[in-house]
């Protein structure tokens, strides 16, 4: 049975961890998303807008509050009893970090744009190691 329960704590942990960008996406309304699809359009289609410094210095900070909070749910998950109380949590934690990105004043397209883009283009990863 510990067996299960660590099991289970691990996929859940690894969902979480793995799809939160995803899992902010799908956080947003249909017009959210149809709204950051259509300047993206407008811009060129293929071609990204431009992201501020200002964005970098909002996305950084809550992207450290996203970190701590995937923190807290990873060992709050390691102790589910079972798998609702796990998709509970999952939810719970999705919740929090999207109010953690609009507290920054981002919305969750935006910030997933930015987390997409950090992990592909190294002039972004360079200026926001210059914000340091």
């Amino acid at each position: 049975m510990t067996t299960l329960k660590t099991l289970t704590a691990a996929v859940a942990l690894a969902a979480l961890g793995a799809t939160a960008p995803a899992a902010f996406a799908q956080a947003t309304s249909p017009a959210d998303q149809q709204g950051a699809t259509g300047a993206q359009t407008q811009m060129g289609g293929a071609m990204q807008s431009q992201i501020t410094d200002e964005d970098l210095e909002r996305f950084a900070s809550a992207e450290s509050k996203v970190s701590e909070i995937r923190d807290d749910f990873s060992e709050r998950l390691s102790q589910a009893e079972d798998q609702a109380e796990a998709q509970s949590l999952q939810l719970e934690a999705q919740e929090r970090m999207v109010e953690a990105v609009q507290s920054e004043g981002l919305a969750v397209p935006q910030y997933n744009e930015i987390a997409t883009r950090m992990q592909t283009d190294p002039e972004l990863q360079q200026r926001m190691g210059s914000m340091n």
